[in-house]
């Protein structure tokens, strides 16, 4: 049992959960804590737990197949879900009234914590930043490493997952909401931009003649696959479900887009047609 995960797990999940009550006692019609944002913040921690406390932790140490498929949790699954959740405004109603006031007096004003957290959530930022942890991660180096030392494995995940939640934000928009919101073509464009070099990457490991990461070397082979098919199919992974995700994303926010606009002329049309605008000049008399 990997109690350093778990046991920040259950935290955070308790804090959400009291949170969450107690918002819902004081409305049911808030649309700060819903039912679907509850079920998309569990599902985003169970999809954590899954991807670090699972075999698919032990077998990342054995298959690059694996292993890709738990960056890709971390990064395509557990973040954005968590971030659906509405975390923040749900747990600033979860921690205890000084904790609350601490928090909100960091985010006051003109404060250093604000000025940080405003810095590098501009959406140039969070897209560089994770682009350069994401990439970094893969390269021989620091993949290996990380392999092979448990405290460099570590800083790995927690790395990706923060990267990850840096890189989701903008496109969410989840609070705390420290600049304009992005307008979803602005948010499609930020998500497409990451295919190219995660595509590229993904290929370049998918096609490469040598075995690059040379840690799988060294293991006991599974599945019969030699270590160079192992990475061929960990490198396509890469390069063609990461690839596909973000595009569904895509599709989502053009579906929630067109949606909204859709919504926004319905409300046009019965707003013209309940108080219709009478010009002067223009009575007709019947004759």
């Amino acid at each position: 049992m990997r109690w350093e995960i778990l046991i920040p797990l259950l935290i955070l999940g308790s804090i959400y959960a009291i949170g969450w009550v107690r918002l819902r006692r004081q409305s049911r019609r808030q649309k700060v804590a819903t039912r679907w944002r509850m079920v998309a913040y569990y599902t985003g921690l169970a999809s954590l737990a899954l991807a670090l406390m699972s075999p698919i932790d032990w077998l990342g140490s054995q298959l690059l197949i694996m292993h890709m498929v738990q960056h890709k949790i971390l990064v395509m699954v557990s973040a954005p879900l968590i971030w659906l959740g509405n975390p923040f405004p749900v747990a600033m109603w979860g921690i205890p009234r000084p904790a609350r006031n601490g928090v909100t007096l960091a985010l006051a004003g003109d404060s250093l914590v604000r000025r940080g957290l405003t810095l590098i959530s501009q959406p140039a930022i969070c897209w560089l930043v994770f682009t350069f942890i994401y990439l970094g991660w893969h390269d021989a180096g620091p993949y290996d490493l990380a392999l092979r030392v448990e405290w460099v494995h570590n800083l790995e995940h927690i790395t990706f997952f923060l990267g990850a939640m840096l890189f989701w934000w903008p496109v969410v928009n989840g609070a705390p909401r420290l600049h304009k919101s992005l307008p979803y073509w602005g948010r499609i464009l930020y998500v497409l931009a990451f295919v190219p070099p995660n595509a590229i990457a993904g290929f370049a490991i998918a096609n490469s003649p040598d075995v690059i990461y040379t840690y799988y070397n060294s293991v006991p082979r599974l599945f019969g696959m030699t270590a160079l098919e192992d990475q061929m199919i960990g490198g396509a992974i890469m390069w063609v479900w990461s690839s596909e995700m973000m595009i569904d994303v895509v599709v989502i926010m053009l579906g929630v887009m067109f949606y909204r606009e859709k919504k926004h002329k319905a409300r046009q049309a019965v707003s013209a047609h309940t108080h219709p605008v009478h010009h002067a000049g223009h009575v007709e008399v019947a004759g």
